[in-house]
């Protein structure tokens, strides 16, 4: 996928990424659930942390307006109203290098999840694969073969790893994020695809470097100023929500013409929807 692109996802909704342990969700999340506000979380510590705030599986636009902010303030660490590449950097960085626990993913799974047989795993089919498997792991009397086939799509650290309760545990909202989060680990050279080869990779570690986190960085800051001001982190967001609801993409190589196609796919699934984006939908067009 094209660099730049990636960079209105980050920005927009993670706004940096890590692997830590799993936190249980705060009494201060459930408050704002209403309003679509969000408990001040480390987002750097927490990639997946809440988003759809009143958990009816779409985000609005206060809900991802109010992550956002949360993030933005994560990041500033000074709290100077503006986020320096040094800020920036370290909050990416501590994602560099961290190993997810492993998943049972080999060639013969690939094949169940390569469904329209053309021998990779695109981002929208994954992310249509990844919902499947959490619905039929939370279904009414599921099987526990179900949350063995949801393990292969969310991200996990090796402690979480040791025994199903994170999975079990999990909402809609967190397994998302934590899916779009295995395809960009499974996705080593950034096509935007995944092979088979990719997808048997058991233990992926997340290989984004400072160099990565720098291009990022740079792209983001329009005005060339060495900071990015408030407006321009949503800026970011605002094209970000444009390129979900329209399936428009500025990405001009092969692996734009994926994420263009996914877009499409995932702006006719959000078209018409007064409650917000799908948060399916919105993790995987975010990361």
């Amino acid at each position: 996928m094209n660099h730049l692109l990636r960079t209105t996802a980050i920005v927009a909704v993670m706004g940096c990424f890590s692997i830590a342990a799993q936190a249980q969700q705060s009494d201060g999340e459930a408050a704002g659930a209403d309003t679509g506000t969000m408990n001040e979380t480390s987002y750097c510590d927490k990639p997946w942390a809440k988003v759809d705030g009143n958990a009816d599986g779409f985000v609005s636009k206060a809900e991802a307006s109010a992550s956002v902010e949360n993030q933005f303030g994560q990041i500033d660490i000074d709290g100077n109203g503006e986020l320096t590449k040094t800020e920036w950097v370290d909050c990416l960085s501590k994602m560099r290098d961290q190993t997810a626990a492993e998943a049972d993913r080999n060639e013969d799974n690939f094949a169940e999840a390569d469904t329209n047989k053309d021998q990779q795993i695109g981002r929208d089919e994954f992310r249509k694969g990844s919902q499947k498997a959490f619905e039929d792991a939370t279904a009414a009397n599921a099987e526990d073969d179900k949350l063995i086939v949801l393990r292969r799509y969310v991200f996990l650290t090796p402690q979480e790893g040791q025994d199903q309760s994170t999975v079990k545990n999990m909402s809609a909202d967190e397994a998302a994020g934590r899916s779009a989060l295995t395809f960009a680990a499974l996705n080593q050279n950034g096509d935007d695809v995944i092979d088979a080869q990719e997808w048997s990779e058991r233990s992926p570690k997340f290989a984004r470097d400072e160099e990565w986190a720098n291009a990022q960085f740079d792209s983001i800051d329009s005005d060339s100023t060495n900071t990015v001001s408030r407006e321009e982190f949503s800026d970011a967001r605002e094209q970000m929500r444009d390129e979900m609801t329209t399936g428009s993409t500025n990405a001009d190589d092969a692996a734009g013409d994926q994420t263009a196609e996914a877009n499409k796919s995932a702006a006719a699934e959000a078209d018409g929807s007064d409650k917000g984006i799908p948060v399916y939908i919105y993790r995987f067009s975010t990361m």
